[in-house]
């Protein structure tokens, strides 16, 4: 074989080449389990599945150590620790930040490759935000890019070999005490934003007395009911964002478990990784435009109403002019 016809690239390779290439690694892989005695169990019992913790494990206690109070799945602890999902949280953001100050070092008009990446994630980003929800809901980029980044990291740290499957190390959003932290941030950031956007007019959404000026049942409809229930959904949709990554995530580390306690081949289960990666982003991508979108709402809660009394104003002070005429 020449220089010239030598594939360079290993997908330049042939098909049955590589194929080879796949079964010698699991080969080498299954022969040296089996000369260190590692080889699984078959048909793999409940201890050989390893099933990660649904929250984190304290992996360094400062003070305390019981329970408190044991409710079903839910235990109440008094103990002031450091868990392996911080530790973990910890690694992936000091990994964004280690990225930033890279892509950021020297900032330049003829960007090399990392500062083109970033250039292309953060334009990809406003430009989604602007079609979403107009020009005014770039300035909360921040917010929606961190939580993307930060979810989408913890999640694919997920299929990281050893996370999920020693103590030390834990996916940050495995753990729904990280998910309901960063979906109490978006609900703490877009209650502000409405706050400061519609002024005392946004607290109407829950305490609606516009209602009675179509009568006493509408009005004590909507004061009584309808401003309860809208700020009942206010809440649960906390519960909805902490629970829906929390369980996508969590799932799939089961799933990986369990399937590599079945296969005896290791890459039976790429396709199945493969799949993790792309729910992983997906999920990410869902809490923030979740949280985008909640905050879009918060902006224009009021102002077609707004918009609407102020369309109206000049019809109606025309009128009352006519009339005193």
């Amino acid at each position: 074989m020449t220089t010239e016809t030598r594939p360079w690239s290993f997908f330049d390779l042939p098909t049955r080449s590589v194929i080879g290439v796949v079964l010698l690694l699991n080969g080498i892989v299954i022969a040296g389990a089996a000369l260190t005695h590692n080889l699984p169990n078959w048909p793999p019992g409940q201890a050989d599945i390893h099933i990660a913790d649904q929250t984190g494990t304290p992996i360094l206690t400062f003070a305390g150590a019981d329970n408190i109070n044991a409710l079903g799945p839910i235990t109440f602890w008094n103990d002031i620790s450091i868990s392996n999902s911080i530790f973990t949280a910890w690694l992936v953001m000091a990994a964004l930040v280690l990225l930033s100050i890279l892509a950021t070092a020297r900032l330049s008009e003829h960007p090399g490759r990392l500062q083109s990446l970033f250039e292309l994630i953060v334009q990809a980003l406003a430009d989604f935000m602007r079609e979403a929800g107009g020009v005014g809901v770039v300035r909360f980029l921040p917010l929606f890019g961190t939580l993307f980044l930060f979810a989408l990291f913890s999640n694919w740290l997920s299929i990281v070999p050893l996370v999920g499957q020693i103590e030390l190390l834990h996916s940050p959003t495995a753990d729904y005490h990280t998910n309901l932290g960063m979906a109490l941030t978006g609900f703490v950031w877009y209650q502000a934003a409405g706050i400061r956007q519609n002024g005392l007019a946004y607290f109407t959404r829950w305490l609606n007395f516009t209602g009675f000026r179509e009568g006493p049942l509408v009005g004590f409809v909507m004061l009584i009911f309808v401003g309860p229930i809208e700020f009942a959904s206010e809440l649960f949709r906390i519960l909805t964002l902490t629970l829906r990554l929390w369980g996508n995530i969590w799932g799939g580390e089961i799933v990986l478990a369990v399937l590599s306690a079945l296969l005896f081949v290791p890459s039976l289960v790429l396709p199945f990784i493969g799949l993790e990666l792309f729910i992983g982003f997906i999920q990410a991508f869902v809490f923030a435009f979740l949280v985008l979108l909640y905050i879009i709402l918060a902006l224009e809660s009021h102002g077609e109403e707004h918009e609407a009394h102020d369309a109206h104003e000049p019809e109606a002070h025309n009128e009352a002019l006519a009339i005193a005429a």
